[in-house]
């Protein structure tokens, strides 16, 4: 049952008219009450003019809601929206031939019915993406005007545009995020299917978070954390606000909604979590001190986010409670729609208050703290710090509690289902993750920028330990048991991928490259680089162990000696790169000067330390791999051989005694 169009309309347009107000009002306020609001102009001084003082966060905030839009519509063609509308129920049975002619027209209309919805997911992702570049162009030259204290045409004119795109944080972050938005409206109307969108996808949520790294967090006290809460923050409220965009705007008289709201419910509780985590914790690093939360007008603010926090999570709770099940049911949409009406109309509210946060100035005492280069205090290393010291990545920790919860769900949809899995392989799987956690958070992770060895120590559990243990977790084993049916996993790139050839030349490349290249002293100032190639190697660690173990079955087949011959091409590979840092000359010397830790143990004996650790850690697993790889297809062998024995020992008897 669906509501009519005109009333649908009328819905829609009540909801985009009470969602402007409410940001508009809510960003005025905020500026006013955090001090961000103009100011009289001071004769002699420079100033940026009334345009840029309001002009700057009001395209911040059309940039952030053009991020969300863009975001959420792909969510939709991606994940929300049943990969196949005959996965959704119309009630009506038959049988015998006419069921068959039923099932054929019915899964061809909704083919074609899905289709069309993608296609127009698709164009309505490119107007929002484009929307989204223009937004960032403006953004640029506002940012510019701001940051010279000039008017933006004088700014303009000045000739510094060239050099700040170029060379200043600021005018790099809104310069990439405008280059990846146009690219995102010119992927969007490209013809492709769920994979393609599926990477449109990954770039438009990592296109949102440049702007995070700029940000006050980028000055914050402890830099790390700060910024990596708050890209965290920014990618968890883009899926989740965008996401619910996506449902109100463009599913709303979709047939599969009751499947796209129960996907999106789990989603956006997930995104709720992390939503609230990451940013407790970067207000507690802005904040520094728990008072300032209600001394400080800044403080106020975040109380009034959380507040808006709390308002959404009764939305939520409303949602699970009452319209998820009355839409299963084949009930009215409307309860829903109206809900979720009020819902984005608080998350417009709420996309303003953060702008204006972004624009207020954190309480004072933060700007006098002073750090290093690492972003942080370290103390002396002691091997007791490598257990007792954390350094949380918010990122690292959400994606790996997600891929925690996604495994277990799998194994209760399985016994729920009659069906077991063994428990040794869920133990395999958290422990992968738990090796991760601690090589993102713990000790290792804070110790790691400033000591080679403590860096090599990090990368075998990173690139080696953690994706061995994953890959005995038999993941795709599961996702095909608890979710049957099409599979993406068997497509042209999943068959690429999983060629041993290819496997190899993505897990072994990464080393030489980093080390031998200069790339590892280029990276290691950087927190995004470092964490660009911490990601490289976990993610072609765990595609190279699960084309290696075995344990999951693959696009292709790949006989045992072929995985035999690869590990034995991957232990070539490390160990020659880590003979070659042993011996060679000393990786990143000015960037361990430039730190200037009195505690820090020689550079080249911490570098050999490091070659010797990193490179047998890495190549243990390898070869432990490699002989229980060995052992199988020995024993499988052994059995081909007993069972062919037995055959023809049959075969003889039935064939009679011979004279």
């Amino acid at each position: 049952m669906t509501s009519p169009p005109r009333r649908r309309g009328s819905i829609a347009a009540g909801t985009v008219a009470a969602a402007v107000v409410t940001a508009a009002t809510v960003l005025a306020l905020a500026l006013w009450f955090g001090g961000a609001g103009p100011r009289p102009a001071i004769e002699g001084l420079p100033s940026p003019g009334v345009l840029t003082t309001w002009g700057l966060p009001v395209v911040r905030l059309v940039l952030d809601v053009c991020a969300a839009a863009t975001v959420g519509v792909l969510l939709a063609s991606v994940v929300l929206m049943p990969a196949r509308a005959g996965a959704v129920r119309t009630g009506r049975t038959t049988t015998g031939p006419a069921r068959t002619r039923h099932s054929r027209t019915g899964s061809a209309d909704a083919g074609d019915a899905g289709d069309a919805t993608a296609r127009r997911l698709g164009r309505a992702a490119a107007a929002w993406a484009a929307g989204w570049a223009l937004s960032a162009a403006v953004t640029e030259v506002l940012t510019l005007s701001d940051f010279l204290g000039l008017p933006a045409g004088q700014a303009l004119r000045s000739g510094a545009l060239y050099v700040f795109l170029v060379n200043i944080p600021q005018g790099q972050a809104f310069a990439l995020v405008a280059v990846a938005a146009a690219a995102l409206a010119a992927g969007s109307l490209l013809p492709g299917g769920r994979a393609w969108r599926a990477v449109l996808l990954a770039v438009a949520v990592l296109a949102a978070l440049p702007p995070a790294y700029v940000g006050h967090s980028a000055s914050a006290a402890d830099h790390n954390i700060a910024v990596l809460s708050l890209m965290a923050h920014v990618a968890a409220v883009v899926l989740w606000t965008g996401g619910l965009y996506a449902l109100v705007a463009h599913l709303r008289a979709a047939p599969g909604l009751a499947v796209a709201v129960s996907r999106f419910s789990t989603l956006a509780l997930g995104c709720f979590a992390a939503a609230a985590a990451s940013g407790a914790l970067n207000a507690w690093v802005r904040l520094g001190a728990l008072p300032l939360l209600w001394q400080s007008r800044y403080g106020l603010l975040v109380l009034a986010k959380v507040a808006a926090l709390a308002v959404l999570g009764w939305f939520g709770w409303r949602h699970r409670r009452a319209t998820i099940a009355a839409l299963r049911t084949g009930a009215s949409r409307a309860p829903f729609v109206r809900l979720a009406a009020g819902e984005i109309t608080v998350m417009a509210g709420t996309l303003a208050l953060a702008v204006a946060l972004g624009r207020s100035a954190p309480p004072a005492g933060e700007a006098g703290h002073q750090h290093s280069a690492l972003g942080y205090a370290l103390p002396p290393f002691t091997p007791g710090a490598l257990v007792t010291d954390l350094r949380p990545d918010p990122i690292a920790l959400i994606l790996l509690a997600a891929a925690a919860a996604a495994y277990l769900s799998g194994v209760r949809r399985l016994r729920a289902d009659g069906a077991g899995w063994p428990a040794g392989r869920t133990v395999s799987w958290l422990a992968g993750l738990l090796v991760l956690a601690y090589a993102t958070s713990g000790g290792l992770a804070a110790y790691a920028p400033a000591m080679f060895s403590a860096h090599a120590a990090q990368y075998a559990l990173l690139g080696a330990v953690g994706p061995a243990l994953l890959a005995a977790g038999a993941p795709l084993t599961l996702w095909r048991r608890a979710h049957p049916g099409p599979d993406a996993l068997d497509g042209p790139a999943a068959r690429a991928l999983s060629h041993p050839v290819v496997a190899l030349a993505l897990y072994a490349l990464p080393y030489p490259a980093l080390y031998l290249t200069g790339l590892f002293a280029f990276a290691q100032p950087s927190l995004a680089l470092r964490l660009a190639a911490q990601t490289v190697v976990v993610v072609t660690g765990v595609l190279f162990f699960v084309v290696t173990a075995g344990v999951d079955p693959l696009p292709r087949a790949i006989r045992p000696q072929v995985r035999a011959w690869i590990l034995i091409g991957a232990i070539a590979v490390r160990a020659w790169t880590g003979l070659v840092v042993l011996i060679g000359p000393g990786q990143a010397p000015q960037w361990y000067a430039a730190l200037g830790l009195p505690w820090a143990p020689d550079p080249a004996a911490d570098q050999r330390t490091g070659a010797l650790l990193g490179t047998w850690t890495g190549v243990a697993v390898l070869v432990a791999l490699l002989v229980l790889l060995l052992g199988r297809w020995r024993a499988a062998l052994r059995r081909t051989a007993a069972a062919r024995g037995a055959a023809e020992e049959r075969g003889e008897r039935a064939a009679g005694p011979t004279t």
